[in-house]
């Protein structure tokens, strides 16, 4: 029964997990840029949903449509700022940008909002739901089913939006062949506009979801960040169902890890599970062998 309450705990997490890593391998599968800023989104994200219910009592859902479009725009100002300069320079030029700007957005959010932590207020009621099996008793959280059922409907529209819309096919073609993709007359520079600003999305609503569930800081974004690395690596690096899979797999992990182990371990699991998968299968859970962008 334990196994079974730390694994229905472990869902939403791992939903949150996904929408990270998604966002993280949309930019590295169609750009190859390693995207660091990412943590710094979503923690723009949850800053924004937390203001705006907090300061404005807006509603969850409205402050989650606001704080992912909020989110989408910053992805794409810091590709306009720090990236598209240096489209055509060395690969290393654009990490070392990266890291450099995920570091300042980092600092520049614990200037802005200050380094300490912040709870979301209470936006809806959600019930605890108690059934009794046996001798045991399984406790279930409407909240967390309530964060896990936003993410499946997230990744839901953004299947759809990747297998049904021209854009979206044009991203997932650029994903397996940018150089072709831009022989056939599609505008590179929009497309890039678009994948950030799809990541940056994906990223704010990861945020918001954070913020209701647990508490955020400005620091929040550097594990983030790393933890969505460590799932898109994991489910294969440019699969988005692969990303998915592997969210919720380290989200369940994580709890399982927590409660039967220790919590001191909770963050270090996602890169021990991480070397294990490379080592059994270097390309992911749902990856594939590509050739190196250049």
């Amino acid at each position: 029964m334990i196994l079974l309450q730390q694994m229905i705990n472990g869902l939403a997490l791992g939903g949150i997990y996904a929408l990270i890593a998604i966002g993280w391998t949309v930019v590295f599968g169609i750009v190859g840029l390693i995207n660091w800023t990412h943590g710094e989104v979503f923690m723009v994200g949850a800053f924004v949903g937390f203001f705006l219910i907090a300061s404005f009592k807006m509603n969850l859902f409205v402050a989650l449509g606001i704080a992912m479009l909020v989110s989408g725009l910053t992805a794409v100002m810091i590709d306009r700022l720090a990236y598209k300069p240096l489209r055509t320079s060395p690969r290393m030029a654009a990490f070392i940008t990266a890291l450099g700007a995920s570091t300042f957005l980092r600092y520049l959010g614990a200037l802005v909002w200050e380094p300490h932590s912040r709870a979301y207020p209470p936006t809806l009621d959600f019930s605890v739901l108690t059934l009794t099996i046996g001798s045991q008793q399984l406790t279930i959280n409407s909240l967390q089913l309530f964060i896990f059922a936003v993410t499946l409907v997230i990744m839901a529209f953004l299947q759809w939006f990747i297998t049904q819309t021209m854009m979206g096919k044009a991203m997932l073609a650029a994903s397996q062949d940018f150089e072709t993709v831009t022989l056939m007359g599609v505008e590179v520079e929009r497309l890039v506009i678009l994948t950030f600003f799809v990541s940056g999305l994906l990223g704010g609503a990861a945020g918001v979801l954070v913020g209701v569930l647990y508490a955020i800081d400005p620091m929040m974004g550097a594990m983030a960040g790393l933890k969505g690395w460590a799932v898109a690596v994991i489910g294969g690096v440019g699969s988005i169902s692969g990303a998915m899979i592997a969210g919720l797999l380290l989200g369940v992990v994580e709890n399982l890890t927590s409660g039967f182990i220790s919590s001191g371990y909770r963050d270090a699991i996602a890169f021990v599970v991480m070397v294990l998968v490379l080592v059994v299968k270097p390309t992911g859970l749902m990856g594939f062998k590509f050739e190196e962008k250049v």
